[in-house]
């Protein structure tokens, strides 16, 4: 599937699809830096995020490719990555070919460290996409049409169920699923209505969660021994301290 989807990527429909998902990675992470971020590959093979805002960029991939950046090659399943060693994680289609997609975004919240990024794109099945894909369901293949289609809100009740708090889920990309550029073109002008009147029927969900740890305290905060007369007034004994 992923050696398929590379493939398509590189059709008229696969690069505007590019294009519009850079600027969606773009919006996601406007104004934050991180020290690493590791971009869950689907078969594009390059970085859809901007490798100077980051002090280490990281591709997984199940293919070996000449990515501009370092390229792990794993299953997404199965990370190697320490716990809690990584600031931002994008899954770029990712739960749309992979086998378990559940332990896929548990294994990406387990490799997220407390208050990291997860961003998730997938495919929409309620839009004209998610329509064509039902038409070749029962034919045999490995193609774009043939990925799992999996509905958002699916996704996001399993990062709810991972202590994810859910910043943004969107819907985009409200292009024809046709790959004639001539088709592309002409049908393309329907895009704007689509996107007005029918917002839900985006080609592409994104969700964007940070990760939420319960009963730890953020960087910075330290415990420290109340004194006597602090204690029996009853004032918090939590105090910021600098890092040591």
């Amino acid at each position: 599937m992923e050696a398929a989807l590379s493939d398509w990527y590189k059709t008229p429909l696969g690069q505007e699809l590019i294009d519009q998902e850079r600027s969606i990675v773009a919006r996601a992470i406007s104004g934050r830096f991180a020290a690493n971020i590791v971009q869950l590959d689907s078969g594009y093979h390059e970085a859809l995020f901007e490798k100077r805002l980051f002090g280490s960029g990281v591709i997984v991939s199940q293919l070996e490719n000449r990515a501009l950046c370092p390229v792990v090659c794993a299953s997404p399943e199965s990370l190697p990555f320490e716990p809690e060693s990584l600031d931002m994680l994008l899954m770029h289609h990712s739960l749309d070919l992979c086998n378990n997609p559940y332990q896929v975004v548990r294994e990406g919240a387990i490799a997220l460290k407390p208050g990291g990024l997860m961003i998730v794109i997938g495919f929409n099945p309620i839009s004209l996409w998610g329509l064509r894909s039902i038409f070749h369901a029962g034919r045999h293949g490995t193609s774009v049409w043939h990925s799992r289609f999996i509905r958002s809100g699916r996704v996001e009740d399993w990062m709810h169920l991972l202590d994810f708090e859910i910043e943004r889920h969107e819907k985009h990309v409200f292009l024809p699923p046709v790959s004639r550029p001539f088709w592309l073109q002409k049908l393309g002008l329907c895009e704007k209505y689509f996107r007005k009147f029918l917002p839900f029927m985006g080609a592409v969900y994104v969700l964007v969660g940070y990760k939420q740890v319960l009963g730890k305290l953020p960087p910075g905060i330290r415990k420290t021994k109340a004194s006597f007369l602090e204690t029996a007034l009853g004032v918090g004994s939590t105090k910021r301290q600098p890092f040591e």
